[in-house]
């Protein structure tokens, strides 16, 4: 395969790999120089994902050549308020900078690239400067379906203003989302449920299905095919975790520990606000962010994913079944991955399901193996990183 020179625009660096955003980008730039292409990256180092360069030998730096600039995207109240007198959505206009502008534009001017790929969507905001100064296609390698993200998030909301800022910020998204899907040579959709809704609202999009690739084992890794104890683990500024852990711990850990009192839940993950801190208890282990979420997943039990809003499909439980481990997840949580419920997943989406699932899986010595070993077989076959990203480049060079 001839060498592509591929331009890669992120609104934050993929490190530490300890988010599914973040490990789902790298695994992008990892996979398309082991294929052989030439790349290259701008990402935004913004001050909510900020990191250190001379952090990263070893990482990406062996994978591309890496250009980054200061982006400051925190919230801020006034910006936040005063946006409502504008059309765009503040939860991509936080990503706006004439630095990053100005970098991009001299890049393009510099380099002759292939194919640009516009990663997540803050990096949307940029489109228009690629067109106007290069020749290279577009691709958008959409995370999610970020408005309906949003719109699930504003349908749990009980506080009136926040729900009402919510659905407006959703249906901004949704304008600037449908824009970007019509702008672009094509969008990689990562799964299928989210094509179907990419197209339901753009028809004549150019779109692909490109799951999230994964560099999965060679064999089932070894490690506790138990049930207990039960985790989880995720990143808690992405809202969508923050709102299912509140919901499991306060609605569904009654009922569970009424049944299974000496049950354990270990919680672990980046940026636990104080509220999740707080659930701290002896049934519920709040562990905070680890150094090696592999050992983590491997030493515990069953993995619980109680996400009740989102899109897009979750890393982590791809992660998880790479190792082998028996997941319980809600429907919205497994979204998009092709799983099969009561095989390669258990399905449960409220309390009565929760508990039924525990109980089946601790009245079956056999159930917990046999769901983690086809979860790793699932994976192994349908998310091997390679092939995946072969098949995306195939496409690129025939275009």
């Amino acid at each position: 395969m001839s060498a592509l020179r591929i331009l890669m625009l992120m609104n934050r660096i993929p490190f530490p790999l300890n988010d599914g955003g973040a490990i789902g980008s790298y695994n992008f730039i990892k996979g398309y120089a082991e294929a052989g292409a030439e790349v290259t990256v701008l990402a935004m180092n913004t001050a909510k994902h900020f990191v250190e360069r001379d952090k990263l030998k070893g990482s990406i730096l062996k994978y591309a050549q890496l250009h980054d600039v200061y982006v400051d995207n925190r919230i801020k109240p006034v910006p936040a308020l005063l946006n409502l007198l504008k059309s765009k959505s503040y939860i991509t206009e936080r990503f706006e900078s004439g630095s990053f502008e100005r970098k991009l534009v001299r890049l393009l001017k510099d380099n002759t690239y292939d194919w640009v790929h516009v990663d997540g969507l803050p990096s949307a905001l940029y489109i228009d400067v690629v067109r106007q100064h290069s020749n290279a296609k577009i691709s958008m390698r959409a995370h999610n379906v970020e408005y309906n993200i949003w719109r699930r998030i504003a349908q749990q909301e009980t506080n009136f203003f926040k729900k009402w800022y919510l659905q407006l910020q959703s249906e901004r998204l949704q304008n600037f989302e449908n824009e970007a899907w019509r702008k672009v040579d094509v969008t990689l959709a990562i799964s299928r449920e989210d094509e179907q809704m990419i197209l339901a609202d753009v028809p004549n999009a150019n779109t692909i299905i490109v799951p999230a690739g994964w560099d999965i084992p060679e064999e089932k890794p070894t490690g506790n095919n138990e049930v207990f104890p039960l985790f989880f683990i995720g990143s808690f500024d992405w809202m969508p975790n923050l709102q299912g852990m509140k919901w499991f711990v306060e609605e569904v850990m009654p009922a569970l520990t009424k049944q299974i009192p000496d049950l354990r839940l270990n919680v672990a993950g980046k940026k636990i606000p104080q509220e999740v801190i707080n659930y701290q208890s002896p049934n519920i282990n709040i562990v905070g962010e680890v150094p090696d979420a592999k050992s983590f997943m491997l030493a515990n039990g069953v993995m619980i994913v109680p996400i009740i809003s989102g899109s897009g499909i979750r890393i982590k439980i791809l992660e998880a079944m790479a190792l082998g481990k028996c997941v319980i997840s809600t429907t919205i949580a497994a979204e998009g991955l092709g799983l099969t419920n009561g095989e390669n997943v258990l399905i449960a989406d409220d309390v009565d399901g929760f508990v039924k699932c525990l109980n089946d899986c601790m009245s079956s010595e056999i159930l917990t193996k046999q769901v983690g070993k086809k979860a790793y077989q699932f994976v192994r076959n349908k998310y091997n990183n390679r092939s995946v990203i072969e098949q995306l480049l195939h496409y690129y060079c025939s275009q």
